[in-house]
C-alpha cells in the first residue's frame, strides 16, 4: 500500500478522521466519474435514436420514389400515346394508325427492357416450366410425351429474371 501525501490540514486530524476524508473524496470522484457515463449515455441512445429515425426516413424515401426513373422513361411513350389519340379518325387511314400503334408498342418494349424487363414467349414444342408458364388449358398431343407448350396465349414478363407474370400457355397432354 502506497502512502500519500499528507498536508498541514490532515496531520492534525487523527488517522481515521483522515481515512474518513479520504474515503469521502474518493466516493466524490466515483459519483461525478459515474454521472459523466450516465450523461454519455444519454447522449449516445440519443444519437443512436436520431440516426435510426434518419435511416427509416431515408427507406421510407427511397421506396416511396423507387419508380421515378421508370415513370421518367414511360413519359415519351405517354406523350406519344396521346398524340396517336389527337389524330382525327376521319383523316387518317386504318392503316397508319396501326403503324403508330406499333410504333409506341415497340418504344414502350424498349423502355421495359431498359428497365431489366424481359418477355417471358415460348415458342410451341417449349418444355413446360411452371416458373414461367401458367397451364390455362390442355390439348391433346401424339407429338409430345411431356408437358409442352403448344400454343401462347398470352406473354409474361420477368424483372431481373424475377418472374413478374408467367407467360399463359396451353400444354399437350398425351393423347
Amino acid at each position: 500500500m502506497t502512502q500519500r501525501p499528507v498536508d498541514n490540514e490532515t496531520e492534525s486530524q487523527p488517522p481515521d478522521e483522515q481515512r474518513i476524508n479520504q474515503d469521502l473524496t474518493d466516493l466524490e470522484k466515483v459519483i461525478a466519474e459515474r454521472d459523466s457515463l450516465f450523461e454519455r449515455l444519454a447522449r449516445a441512445t440519443a444519437d443512436y435514436q436520431n440516426s435510426r429515425r434518419r435511416i427509416e426516413q431515408d427507406l421510407e424515401q427511397r421506396a416511396q420514389y423507387a419508380n421515378s426513373a421508370l415513370i421518367k422513361s414511360l413519359l415519351p411513350v405517354i406523350d406519344n400515346f396521346e398524340r396517336a389519340l389527337a389524330v382525327d379518325p376521319g383523316r387518317a387511314d386504318p392503316g397508319s394508325i396501326l403503324k403508330g400503334l406499333q410504333l409506341v408498342h415497340d418504344q414502350l418494349m424498349t423502355v421495359l427492357k431498359s428497365q431489366n424487363v424481359e418477355i417471358i414467349a415460348p415458342e410451341p414444342g417449349t418444355p413446360f416450366d411452371p416458373a414461367h408458364h401458367q397451364a390455362l388449358m390442355q390439348e391433346s398431343s401424339d407429338r409430345y410425351t411431356e408437358p409442352t407448350v403448344t400454343k401462347l396465349l398470352q406473354p409474361g414478363y420477368t424483372l431481373h429474371g424475377r418472374t413478374l407474370r408467367p407467360a399463359s400457355v396451353a400444354v399437350s397432354k398425351a393423347g
